[in-house]
């Protein structure tokens, strides 16, 4: 239909698959959106699920993007530190209505300088690496609005956005109609979606799993802080 909002969600090796492909499940049934994905080519990559994804576009033959969507990853690093990538995602974030991202991908947005001067959210074992962005408010939120900027929390925290910038981007009405479609009344068995509720056993081990990773964003991101 004419008139509808382009959602481009980047796509990249290694990407946490659920980050991009829970919203984009839910975009792609929403009324008044046209969402595809892209990447620096259209060529097939690996998530980190082992699931190959074929990105629609590549940089160079990208449609103009409405809302701009950064889906995260276990170590973005090497997306934070690729010139191209942080080129492109600069530009098309600037021109879009709206500026959004899914757990870590709030740090590629924040590389690329479309976070200064508003709060922001992410995975909570990556808070430090984002709070070393002088210009960026780093929250504890499920999921952050910032004028138009959207950022949720990690991996399943895609779920909430989704509905969010549904209830943002199109309306409100739209987003409940999404939600009883998709039947989503989240009743985890456990307690345990956060650091603060887990029992310590688990937050140890997710910490230890990522460790490594979060070390090296918050030694990369250190310097950001250092800098200003």
């Amino acid at each position: 239909m004419a008139g509808n909002r382009k959602v481009g969600i980047y796509i990249f090796e290694n990407m946490t698959m659920i980050d991009g492909y829970a919203p984009l499940q839910f975009f792609a049934l929403a009324p008044g959106v046209d969402v595809f994905t892209f990447a620096r080519t259209s060529e097939p990559l690996m998530c980190d699920a082992g699931v190959l994804l074929t990105p629609h576009y590549g940089f160079a033959d990208c449609p103009d993007i409405d809302v701009l969507v950064v889906p995260g990853g276990g170590n973005v690093l090497a997306q934070m530190q690729d010139p191209e990538v942080i080129a492109f995602i600069k530009a098309a974030g600037e021109k879009a209505d709206y500026v959004t991202s899914v757990c870590t991908g709030s740090l590629i947005l924040a590389e690329a300088g479309l976070l200064d001067g508003h709060k922001a959210a992410t995975h909570w074992a990556f808070t430090e690496a984002l709070a070393n962005y002088p210009n960026v408010e780093q929250v504890d939120e499920r999921v952050c609005i910032s004028g138009n900027r959207i950022t949720g929390g990690g991996m399943t925290a895609g779920l909430d956005f989704a509905l969010t910038v549904i209830s943002e981007v199109i309306e409100e009405p739209a987003a409940h109609v999404m939600q009883l479609l998709f039947e989503y009344r989240p009743a985890p068995p456990f307690a345990s979606g956060g650091p603060e509720t887990a029992p310590q056993f688990a937050v140890e081990a997710v910490r230890g799993q990522v460790g490594q990773l979060a070390g090296d964003l918050f030694a990369y991101t250190a310097t950001k802080k250092a800098a200003a």
